[in-house]
């Protein structure tokens, strides 16, 4: 008898490890794909900065300011030194003044997405947002997921409220919202 009870105590531990290792995997596989979709946000908020327009910039200084997304900070610090139509570019993490930058992502965790879009009404700021329906609420350019990839979509009229101009090759790979 404890021979049996010995093979079956056995076989609980392999499944119990079985499982665990797949929860495990699952679990990295979901960080891992986390960790692609903040590349490629912060990829694409770099690369605003060379299909916009910021017609009144006084500096030469563009601020990228995130709200509320660590990860994204970090992923921008590292593309900081990196040529933008030789404008000198800064990233901040969490603001007390949204109108000092000149793109505002804000993260879709964060509460205040609504207080933050009014701040910056009529000023020069792009602001940008992976919170579901974002240009729809009068962003000017929304994160959303297809397939696996992040797409863009654009709000022309937050664009021109902001005072900017997107360069067309950026308004032909995005989904227009009115």
């Amino acid at each position: 008898m404890p021979k049996k009870f010995t093979v079956w105590r056995f076989w609980r531990i392999s499944v119990l490890a079985s499982v665990l290792l797949a929860v495990l995997s699952c679990l990295s596989l979901a960080v891992a794909a986390d960790d692609a979709l903040d590349k490629t946000k912060a990829s694409f908020l770099f690369n605003f900065t060379k299909f916009v327009e910021w017609p009144a910039l006084v500096n030469d200084t563009l601020h990228i300011c995130v709200v509320g997304s660590e990860p994204i900070v970090n992923l921008l610090s590292d593309l900081a030194s990196r040529d933008t139509k030789g404008h000198l570019l800064q990233i901040w993490s969490g603001i007390d003044d949204p109108q000092i930058c000149q793109i505002l992502y804000i993260d879709r965790a964060v509460p205040e997405l609504s207080p933050l879009l009014q701040q910056v009404l009529g000023n020069q700021v792009l602001t940008v947002s992976d919170a579901e329906g974002f240009a729809a609420q009068g962003g000017s350019i929304g994160f959303y997921v297809e397939s696996g990839q992040i797409k863009l979509e654009i709000n022309p009229q937050a664009v021109r409220n902001a005072r900017l101009k997107i360069n067309a090759l950026l308004m032909e790979i995005a989904r227009i919202v009115r």
